[in-house]
């Protein structure tokens, strides 16, 4: 059986969803951390994905892809 990746995703509004949406379909990929300034505290969703109020936390999980999706202001810093 195939490993599926570990996938995170920083930055949880418009554009992170949609991606999940197509990281979901794809089953080399599972959705196991996301993180979004707009989450009042960590904790850890219903079907089991983290949830992080900063990305500078996601970036500390055990992932083997992230998904930036954070606004241009941020990403740079994120990606470095």
């Amino acid at each position: 059986m195939k490993k599926k990746l570990k996938v995170g995703i920083a930055g949880y509004g418009v554009v992170g969803k949609k991606r999940r949406a197509f990281i979901d379909a794809n089953l080399n990929f599972v959705t196991v951390a996301v993180s979004d300034v707009n989450f009042e505290k960590d904790h850890t969703a219903s079907d089991g994905v983290r949830c992080f109020n900063s990305y500078k936390k996601i970036i500390k999980e055990d992932l083997d892809v992230l998904f930036v999706c954070l606004p241009n202001y941020l990403a740079p810093e994120a990606t470095i």
